[in-house]
């Protein structure tokens, strides 16, 4: 199923990029006496002795133009007393009057608060975790804990996943693998006015003020502000966060009435690097955080930096073309580079942290979704000969996107083993796959008997994933959330499945 239509019909580069012609509009003054900090705070990017914290000091008027002075610090105690560190600088009217520090200087494997003062108001108060040294050993008794996130819908209902998220207190970090929010108008793909969540703007957002407004909505969100207080996010952006089905040079849906595609792209990756607390490199969205020797996590941008156009639904001999790429040449060749360097260092588990489905779908006659790696087999290829001719083992894919649960093994060509393993994370609050079409929840449910690389599938339920990695075991653990139009303290653990160290393989816990 091609992943816009199921979109459209369940509802009915680098950083720096020019923006000529766009206004630096700023969003979302406050009224007089209110704090300035009405989105809260967030930190992310964690390394094993810096961490990016984030805010925003929203301005007094829509047409402010004067910096704000922002004073900063870090603590080990949550008054902030005995600051570890601590700074003042600005936050900018050409950034949305967004803030964002990289502290550095901090301790390996620490948990820390921080915060953030502004003419006499305190924002509330947030917490990080830096990452482990490099060298710390693995073992059973220093794990990993990683929360997984995908598909976050506004208009369509509530974001319990970050609910419970926000509560889980053992966690390393937040993984957000896309689609953050939805560029859509209101009635397009959720009709919000139902549960008092009207998408705003309205519109379709086209401009660096739209997507900067769509962002605001966001962290003003009460679940999702909690989450990012909660704990260190590692994000990367999928599709809609720029437009539906993206692609380096355009996307499905952007026409020509939109304006032209560059400077709607340029302006999603300006407002997406002013409110995400993410740090800005010139490799772009590819970056890794290693969890000293237990874990080395690598995120890709398999959208807007190097992508081709997508296949057509059945055009089997462009999704089988050697000459198309996905992650382009450059981020390809950095990616398998540090799968060897991670192997090399002798690190235990090798994650990857990306937006679309990297295992087949079905056999290889088959293109069911040309936007996910079916659709560019090549790229996909030259991945999987690279683990196999590398003796890598131990890679753990994970995928959100496809608003649906699945752990799945990564056979190679002949099908003859399996070189990886994959797990997808369920949406926070978009429809999940097959809860509009019999038909599709028909075929998600026999696809774990239809298929033997397939060993769990839930296309019914909303919910997020967590990845608890020791030197011992891989664990993936799928949590279901409720229904997403209701407000939930609940979730519900529905499925759990262990990989074992040089078995690149899912099985059932033992």
């Amino acid at each position: 199923m091609q992943r816009r239509i199921f979109l459209k019909s369940a509802a009915l580069s680098t950083p720096a990029l020019g923006l000529a012609g766009c206004a630096s509009t700023v969003t979302n003054p406050i009224v007089a006496g209110e704090s300035p900090f009405q989105h809260g705070v967030a930190s992310g990017d964690p390394q094993s002795d810096r961490v990016i914290l984030w805010t925003r000091v929203s301005p007094e008027s829509p047409t402010e133009t004067e910096p704000r002075s922002v004073r900063w610090w870090v603590s080990l105690n949550e008054s902030g007393t005995n600051p570890v560190l601590q700074g003042e600088s600005q936050a900018l009217p050409e950034h949305d009057f967004t803030f964002k520090i990289d502290a550095i200087g901090l301790e390996p494997n620490q948990r820390y608060f921080y915060g953030f003062e502004h003419q006499g108001f305190r924002s509330i108060t947030g917490r990080t975790r830096t990452l482990p040294s490099r060298t710390e050993q693995a073992s059973d008794s220093n794990g990993v804990r990683l929360a997984v996130t995908s598909c976050a819908n506004y208009p369509q209902g509530y974001f319990n996943a970050y609910r419970h998220i926000a509560s889980t207190n053992d966690l390393n970090a937040v993984l957000s693998l896309g689609d953050y929010f939805y560029e859509y108008a209101e009635g397009e793909y959720g009709n919000g006015a139902a549960l008092n969540r009207v998408p705003e703007p309205t519109h379709e957002i086209l401009t660096l003020s739209d997507y900067r407004l769509r962002h605001a909505q966001h962290k003003a969100e009460a679940d999702l502000q909690a989450a990012h207080a909660a704990h260190p996010w590692i994000v990367i952006w999928d599709d809609h966060e720029s437009a539906n089905d993206s692609w380096q040079d355009g996307a499905e849906n952007h026409t020509p009435d939109e304006g032209d595609w560059p400077t709607r792209k340029a302006a999603a990756i300006k407002a997406y690097y002013e409110w995400m607390p993410i740090r800005e490199l010139p490799t772009g969205l590819f970056r890794h955080f290693r969890f000293g020797q237990l874990a080395d996590l690598v995120m890709l941008d398999t959208r807007l930096q190097g992508r081709d156009k997508q296949a057509e639904q059945n055009d089997l001999d462009a999704a089988r073309a050697t000459d198309r790429t996905l992650l382009g040449p450059i981020q390809e060749k950095l990616f398998l580079d540090h799968l060897t360097n991670s192997t090399a260092d002798d690190v235990r588990w090798k994650v990857v942290g990306q937006q679309i489905v990297f295992a087949p779908w079905s056999d290889d006659d088959t293109l069911l979704n040309p936007d996910s790696w079916d659709g560019y087999r090549a790229s996909r290829q030259n991945v999987l000969d690279h683990l196999q001719d590398g003796d890598i083992d131990n890679v753990i894919i994970l995928t959100g996107d496809v608003h649906s649960a699945w752990g799945m093994n990564v056979p190679n060509k002949d099908r003859s083993a399996s070189q990886a393993i994959e797990l997808v994370t369920a949406s926070v609050s978009s429809p999940p796959l097959a809860s509009n079409s019999a038909r599709t929840a028909e075929l998600v449910e026999r696809a774990s008997q239809d298929q033997p690389h397939v060993k769990y599938a839930d296309g019914l339920n909303n919910g997020y994933l967590i990845v608890d990695l020791n030197e011992s075991r891989a664990e993936a653990q799928w949590y279901v959330t409720g229904p997403r139009t209701q407000r939930s303290d609940n979730s519900m653990l529905e499925k759990v499945l262990v990989s074992l160290p040089g078995s690149n393989q899912l099985t059932e816990p033992g």
